[in-house]
């Protein structure tokens, strides 16, 4: 019971987005609660998945795009304190981040 705690904890602090979706379709707090812990639970298990499979060894450009992404998300959400930055852009730049890490990866596995 602690661990599960521990990880529910954990995921709501490290995914606000969740928290506000969850809101959007429920007041309930532990329907909130039992949704992060099904989607926490459903991450680890395919994190484990992609370790044992050595998929994150074969997509090793991804993991370095998804964190420039969330670099470049970050510093649009500073920005949007001070001005209006349409969805379409930040949808676009996220995507482009992870596109070019594809790329990337594909490219570094034909050689």
């Amino acid at each position: 019971m602690m661990g599960f705690l521990y990880l529910e904890v954990l995921d709501a602090s490290f995914s606000f987005d969740g928290v506000i979706g969850a809101f959007a379709l429920s007041g309930d707090i532990f329907i909130i609660m039992i949704g992060l812990g099904i989607g926490a639970m459903f991450v680890r298990s395919l994190t484990l998945y992609m370790l044992e499979k050595k998929t994150l060894t074969e997509y090793r450009y991804l993991e370095h795009g998804a964190h420039y992404a969330i670099l470049a998300l970050a510093v649009i959400m500073l920005s949007k304190i001070f001005i209006h930055i349409n969805e379409v852009i930040v949808g676009t730049v996220g995507i482009s981040f992870i596109a070019v890490a594809v790329y990337h990866l594909i490219k570094a596995n034909k050689k």
